[in-house]
């Protein structure tokens, strides 16, 4: 299964390039050949989550060809996100938080919602923990992929390697993470730079920024002709966690 992750697009009326940015990811996509299967948009879709913000995002994202799903993140505010993409880009709205899984490819997704209303931090209280189990348990056996915004683990290239507010939180959400055999891959973003880790068995992938000017770290060596997107090849067919990432 082919999943292309755009992340950190920071959305902004006062940086009108970052819409450029978006609007060309959304047409590298849609040239692919073969295309992903689908999109995930793992958070900070607005720099100010501001409602205006969200139309213009959800306008360019509505010219994907294929399926497509957005997440939170600490930019994002989640009333206002849920309010834009509730009929598209979030098929669950009866939960307090963008939480929800995707059922119907060979690989299922399973976002999780670590805004913080308090820190740009990441977060994961009992209620988001105790749902993203039950959302696993919904079928045990089944290849998973799991998004979300924040890293849950130490990134050493970021300047703040630790991006969530209670570590102790973070391990609960690896101790989910390993007794369920199904998890193939965390896909992430937030610190704007490139990094990968393995927790256990499970490859962990986090992608810099859509936004050009919002980049850190290591740049390509002509950042304004490359992939605004990361896409993610995993074989629903092996029993381990398989998993290619390329752009």
């Amino acid at each position: 299964m082919r999943i292309a992750q755009i992340s950190d697009t920071h959305i902004s009326l006062d940086f009108p390039a970052r819409q450029s940015d978006l609007e060309r990811c959304v047409a590298q996509i849609n040239a692919l050949r073969p295309r992903p299967d689908v999109v995930i948009h793992t958070g900070d879709i607005s720099h100010d989550g501001l409602s205006e913000q969200y139309e213009i995002a959800r306008n360019l994202l509505q010219k994907l060809e294929v399926p497509w799903f957005v997440l939170a993140g600490n930019r994002d505010k989640r009333q206002p996100l849920i309010k834009a993409f509730s009929q598209c880009g979030i098929p669950r709205a009866s939960f307090p938080f963008v939480q929800y899984a995707v059922d119907e490819f060979a690989v299922r997704l399973v976002c999780v919602d670590t805004h913080s209303d308090a820190s740009n931090k990441g977060e994961l209280c009992p209620d988001r923990l105790d749902d993203l189990e039950r959302l696993i348990n919904a079928e045990p056996d089944r290849p998973t992929a799991i998004f979300m915004h924040h890293p849950p683990f130490d990134v050493p290239v970021a300047p703040d390697p630790f991006q969530f507010v209670s570590r102790e939180n973070a391990d609960v959400f690896w101790k989910i993470v390993a007794f369920h055999g199904s998890v193939r891959g965390v896909f992430c973003g937030h610190v704007h730079r490139r990094a990968a880790a393995r927790i256990g068995s499970v490859p962990v992938r986090v992608m810099t920024a859509v936004a050009l000017d919002l980049r850190m770290g290591k740049q390509e060596p002509n950042a304004i002709h490359a992939p605004l997107f990361e896409l993610h090849e995993i074989d629903a067919t092996t029993t381990g966690n398989a998993c290619r990432a390329n752009l």
